[in-house]
């Protein structure tokens, strides 16, 4: 099972910031949309067609479907039909994944360990995540998406057992997420 993590106080102050202000938080569920994709890719990139399961498949329809539920809400609540290329946080949200993978990669000897760790890593961060903000926003349609994206991934975390994978490695991709991910709030909140 996936160890808790504590949000940094960086994440905390975003938070309350993004929540306070409308126009901040329609970028930021506009990224995490972004994010979901991401996900969504990785999974389907990691995946050898040969080695497709159906909770494989489950796994990448959850999270195609976690990014729907985010853009939703982002265009509902004035971003309609808008390109992630679009969103100034974009490309800090690109380079957080692009880092992780090829971070964990980096440091890792079997390959095949790779997607479990980013995995591990970034469902850490959901868990943590995703109930600080459904603790502070008060839009409606966000807080759907979040509760019903919540259920799911409590599910998600249970796929990738950490006693499953070598402990030190485990520790390396969590570390390393944590640091991209404090790099990327702080390169969104400076703008």
């Amino acid at each position: 099972m996936t160890t808790a993590l504590a949000l940094e106080t960086e994440t905390v102050a975003f938070l309350d910031r993004a929540c306070a202000d409308p126009a901040l938080e329609r970028e930021w569920v506009d990224l995490l949309s972004q994010l979901e994709y991401v996900g969504f890719r990785k999974i389907t990139k990691a995946i050898r067609y040969d080695q497709v399961s159906l909770e494989s498949l489950r796994h990448a329809s959850e999270e195609a479907s976690h990014a729907f539920l985010m853009k939703q809400a982002a265009e509902k609540m004035g971003l309609p039909e808008r390109s992630w290329k679009d969103n100034p946080f974009s490309q800090a949200g690109w380079g957080y994944f692009q880092g992780l993978d090829r971070g964990v990669e980096a440091k890792i000897a079997d390959p095949a360990r790779c997607y479990p760790l980013v995995s591990v890593a970034v469902e850490r961060r959901v868990l943590a995540l995703y109930p600080a903000y459904l603790e502070r926003t008060k839009n409606p349609d966000v807080r759907r998406a979040v509760t019903r994206i919540l259920a799911q991934e409590k599910k998600h975390a249970a796929l990738f057992d950490e006693r499953d994978l070598p402990a030190e490695e485990v520790e390396l991709a969590c570390r390393l997420e944590e640091k991209l991910w404090v790099e990327m709030i702080r390169a969104i909140s400076a703008r």
